[in-house]
């Protein structure tokens, strides 16, 4: 499967998306207010809808089960990534909230607002189904270790397993669990819902990216493009750590289109949702938007370069 011609084109696309976000903050037509409610409106009504139609239309049964496997390769990654971030942390000698951010951005990819464009384009058909099923494993870490990593210490409280599955219950893993239930009921929506619905979906993409890009213009670039620490996470996340996933997984008793998936999804650039945690919650919200920034650019060249490298080894 050639590769590189579909993540190149998909990548500049992005790419003119974030300028055209950048565009709209410089002319006034963003201010940081309404890029909050732009977030607010992806992540809880169109990127949502968007794992939920494109499942429900494009995945039967058999596939469900067959990428459940998927579940205990994510684990791995995500046991990888913090041992990594961990050993970076220290190694740049990160301090206080800092350096908890550090570890949250070097781990936690950018699924909603990257990985899930590339995967759709490559897998119309089968790709949300495995968005939603590595979602699964994603999540449920960004709910609980992303949280803790992004909370200052100070305001860390105790909270049981009840109130952590509480936080866990969001509109995408909604989504996730109302569409695999209605893959294994053979549920269709009516025309005129099934096409709305999917069209409104379609907005997550492109106003995903214009969002990253007014982002941008909220953040000091000089001084975050000088952090080492950041592309220590290019380096390993975005290029070692994809090629060297797919040349042990790619042995395993999975589809080619599961290793692929899982592999571009391994080399995503920073989660921005890890910037409105740690905002949020009143950590360093500005270093997590710099990691952002810097792994969000280098990624226009590491993601075309790793499908590349796997379309070689394929």
């Amino acid at each position: 499967m050639n590769l590189f011609p579909v993540i190149a084109t998909q990548m500049g696309m992005l790419a003119v998306y974030v300028a055209i976000g950048i565009i709209g903050v410089k002319t006034k037509i963003f201010n940081r207010e309404s890029l909050d409610y732009v977030s607010k409106y992806i992540m809880k009504l169109s990127l949502p809808l968007m794992i939920f139609m494109n499942t429900l239309n494009g995945a039967t049964a058999e596939q469900v089960i067959a990428a459940l496997p998927m579940l205990a390769v994510a684990v791995c990654m995500y046991v990888v990534l913090f041992i990594a971030a961990c050993v970076f942390s220290k190694s740049f000698r990160i301090k206080g909230n800092a350096a908890q951010v550090y570890k949250a951005v070097a781990v936690f990819g950018n699924i909603g607002f990257i990985g899930i464009p590339l995967i759709d384009a490559l897998f119309p058909e089968s790709g949300m189904l495995y968005i939603a099923i590595f979602t699964i494993i994603d999540q449920g870490l960004l709910w609980t270790l992303g949280m803790k990593l992004t909370t200052p210490e100070e305001k860390k409280v105790k909270a049981g397993a009840l109130s952590a599955v509480k936080k866990m219950i969001n509109p995408a893993i909604v989504a996730i669990v109302l569409s695999v239930i209605g893959v294994f009921a053979g549920v269709k929506l009516p025309l005129i819902l099934d096409s709305t619905l999917t069209k409104v979906g379609a907005t997550t993409t492109p106003l995903s990216m214009i969002y990253i890009g007014g982002l941008f213009c909220y953040v000091d670039i000089a001084k975050y493009a000088k952090k080492l620490e950041f592309y220590a996470i290019v380096a390993f996340k975005m290029i070692i750590f994809p090629i060297v996933l797919f040349l042990i997984i790619r042995n395993l008793p999975l589809s080619q289109e599961i290793v692929i998936t899982l592999c571009i999804l391994g080399g995503l650039p920073s989660m921005s949702s890890v910037a409105m945690f740690a905002n949020a919650n009143g950590s360093d919200g500005d270093y997590a938007i710099g990691s952002i920034f810097v792994t969000t650019i280098a990624s226009v060249v590491t993601l075309p370069v790793i499908s590349y490298i796997m379309g070689a080894l394929m």
